[in-house]
């Protein structure tokens, strides 16, 4: 059940109930019934994404001062962990302002049956990357927005000192 129709469900069974309780004239509930199909379409209920790339473990915690990762110290540079995410195409992290990291599955969405990798352009100093399969491109600053179709898969990233972890 989705929450637009759990929203709906209780706007109904609250307004039955108090209809019975007071009694209201024709005209009076005339009037809530327009302004309750008014507001009903208007309620901003989204469906949820579908779910293109499949769940799969990832805790992944990296020292920051580290060498390997040292392109994570400019804002807008992202960096591929390999091995990691779905069918190990590897997670790409990327440094999204001073204090925020955001971090994504490598695996391309447009066509998940053949689990394609995508690549980061310009070794990840562009903040985009590039499917070299379908010619989808992304860009990290924009939440790994597809240039058509579907998104990367997020991860959750928390930062604590030096130490970066990355995580569902």
């Amino acid at each position: 059940m989705t929450i637009c129709n759990i929203i709906t469900l209780l706007l109904f069974e609250s307004v039955v109930p108090l209809l019975k309780v007071l009694m209201m004239s024709r005209a009076n509930i005339a009037i809530l019934a327009v302004v309750w199909a008014i507001t009903i379409p208007f309620s901003s209920c989204v469906e949820e994404e579908p779910l293109i790339v499949p769940d799969v473990y990832v805790n992944i915690t990296i020292n920051l001062e580290l060498p390997q990762y040292i392109a994570l110290k400019s804002i807008n540079n992202a960096l591929l962990i390999p091995n990691e995410g779905y069918a190990d195409n590897g997670v790409v992290i990327y440094r999204y302002s001073p204090d925020e990291y955001l971090a994504f599955d490598a695996t391309c969405p447009q066509h998940i049956e053949t689990s394609w990798a995508i690549t980061l352009d310009e070794n990840g100093y562009a903040g985009t990357a590039s499917c070299t399969h379908c010619n989808t491109s992304y860009t990290f600053f924009n939440f790994g927005q597809a240039s058509e179709g579907y998104p990367l898969k997020r991860y959750r990233v928390s930062l604590s000192g030096l130490y970066l972890t990355v995580s569902n």
